[in-house]
């Protein structure tokens, strides 16, 4: 057919190596900046993985693919897109070879033929075998060997987050994220806002709040330097004072969805007016209600109204009156987090003003404006409601490309903090790991744990040089071929990474001298001690594995690309895009 194309291991090899290409010179400490420019003349500046590979123009549905399992896989993670990639092209290289030896000595017509077939086929027996080789023996590795090489994120008494230690894996971070200028003041940064919001009252349910609300728990100034980033207690409203009444000490607020003022009619009804007395009738009860309704929060001690939609004239009038500040058109999302915040829930109905009840009522230490760059915002801090005190990170770029990055960067650093801190469990379909370490045995039924909350590796390739160790180690004592196959394949691989690091001028010469200085050191059981250590997270690394192995294995699964063209339309379809052309 002429609009299918089959689709080889060469062209997922060729298509891997194009992406691979693009990030491997922003790669690491030393890695330099990616460079775009639009149409439009705009220019983007950034080593963001995931900001580089969703701002490519990709017409091959391959690279789409890649870019969406990238996407996926930092979603979860924060980071990892340039890892993804690495990794990915050297296993579908591996992989390449390794069908290609299987398939070599085939000479005669016949098998001519078929030699594609079986390729297809060998490449999915490899990539399924890959896939349980995780669940059956890699999960064993990682538990019983790599788990003894481990640092704790936190304290010697086990209940703390040691703040040296979360300054050094958030530095790491932001070196490969932003480049190793400002890493360090971005990590300080990082730490004394996970400290200032108090999230270690509870480390998972606080980072996945500032996860799922980073867009309304961040303002981004442009034009002014990263040093000029700071922390603001409380919430930043990303909206300006509609009224602004100023107020001393303590006061309440009250969160409103809809339009205070009542209107003429109720919904799918007819008023019928006889006469301008009726009307100048209904103009008045309108009014009066209004004021009733302001007066009711007045007594209350309500001076502050927070509403969703936009309030009329003669609301903003009476409260003005009232002494009651307003701020309208807030985002939903800022509304649900600062009744989430606060403890408040929003008043159902416009009638509900009336009657305020005391849990519609969120308590504050004060609403003032506050001007950051050229904006002016709603500074609310709330009376401490829950173990979260939610603070606004301020943060500042010379260019919108820059702190756009820098926005981009702290969100996935916290995303990865709360990757770390949660555990990692055992498939519990795991078999007994008996090759490397006889005696032990998998329990089935029970949840062990996989990666201890808070297990974190130095930096610079600890984690691949260790698991290619032990992946060595395992393939040499098994027996059975497929996971001989899969131990070589996936130890070759996870070494591109660190290789990527320390290349230079095109050698391998530093990579070499690292990787046989660090074995050296694996078989004396020496700890490396070179000065400040930095690290990176286990529970993120494993996860890489686990998604470029199921990249991989939706990657190969495909033998075709069929190219749809155009819908052909109806003569129905036809007169009504036609008639709507004319409208």
């Amino acid at each position: 057919m002429k609009d299918v194309q089959s689709l080889g291991i060469g062209t997922l090899v060729q298509i891997a190596e194009t992406l691979e290409s693009i990030v491997g010179r922003c790669f690491g400490p030393h890695g330099g900046q990616v460079l775009f420019t639009k149409a439009t003349g705009e220019v983007l500046l950034t080593r963001d993985g995931k900001q580089i590979f969703t701002s490519l123009l990709l017409d091959h549905p391959v690279a789409r693919v890649l870019v969406d399992c990238i996407s996926v896989h930092c979603s979860v993670t924060g980071d990892g897109a340039k890892s993804f990639i690495l990794l990915l092209s050297a296993l579908l290289r591996g992989l390449q070879a390794s069908v290609g030896k299987g398939t070599a000595g085939q000479t005669t017509c016949h098998r001519s033929l078929n030699r594609g077939k079986q390729v297809s086929h060998e490449l999915r027996r490899v990539a399924n075998c890959l896939l349980t080789f995780q669940t059956h023996v890699l999960e064993g590795i990682i538990q019983q060997h790599l788990g003894q090489h481990v640092t704790s994120l936190f304290s010697h008494d086990g209940r703390t987050t040691g703040k040296d230690k979360l300054q050094s894996i958030m530095e790491a971070y932001f070196c490969g994220k932003t480049g190793r200028a400002h890493c360090r003041l971005l990590s300080a940064l990082a730490c004394d806002y996970y400290f200032k919001c108090n999230c270690e009252g509870n480390r998972v349910g606080a980072l996945s709040l500032i996860c799922e609300h980073f867009s309304e728990l961040h303002t981004t100034v442009t034009g002014l330097p990263v040093s000029s980033s700071q922390i603001l207690e409380g919430l930043v409203l990303h909206r300006d004072f509609t009224v602004h009444c100023p107020t001393d000490g303590q006061l309440n607020i009250v969160v409103v969805t809809e339009p205070i003022q009542p209107s003429f009619s109720a919904s799918g009804t007819t008023l019928h007016l006889g006469s301008d007395s009726q009307l100048q009738s209904c103009y008045s009860w309108i009014s009066d209600r209004v004021e009733e309704m302001m007066n009711s929060l007045h007594q209350s001690q309500v001076k502050l109204l927070l509403s969703s939609v936009k309030q009329s004239d003669l609301v903003l009038s009476y409260a003005k009156l009232r002494g009651i500040s307003v701020v309208e058109c807030i985002e939903e999302d800022e509304l649900a987090l600062f009744c989430s915040c606060s403890g408040a829930s929003p008043l159902a109905s416009s009638s509900d003003v009336l009657q305020v009840r005391q849990e519609q009522l969120a308590g504050a230490v004060f609403c003032r404006p506050v001007l950051l760059g050229s904006h002016r915002y709603a500074h609310v801090r709330l009376l401490p409601q829950t173990v979260f005190a939610p603070h606004c990170l301020v943060l500042c770029g010379t260019v919108p490309g820059l702190s756009e990055q820098y926005v981009s960067a702290f969100h996935g650093a916290f995303c990865m903090l709360r990757r770390t801190l949660n555990v990692v469990l055992v498939n519990q379909c795991r078999v007994c790991f008996s090759d490397v370490a006889p005696g032990s045995s998998s329990r089935p039924g029970q949840s062990e744990s996989l990666v201890e909350a808070g297990s974190m590796l130095p930096v610079g390739g600890s984690f691949e040089f260790l698991l290619q160790h032990y992946l060595k180690l395992y393939s040499t004592q098994s027996l059975h071929p497929d996971t001989k196959t899969a131990c070589d394949l996936l130890a070759e691989a996870v070494l591109n990474i660190p290789r990527t690091i320390y290349r230079g001028k095109g050698t391998n010469r530093r990579f070499l001298q690292v990787y046989t200085e660090f074995k050296n050191e694996i078989q004396r059981k020496a700890q490396r001690k070179e000065g400040p250590v930095l690290y990176e997270s286990v529970s993120c690394k494993y996860q890489l594995l686990l998604s470029v192995l199921q990249c991989l294995r939706t990657l190969v699964a495909a033998d075709f690309l069929i190219h749809v063209g155009e819908k052909t339309l109806t003569v129905t379809e036809r007169d009504s895009e036609d008639s709507d052309s004319f409208c």
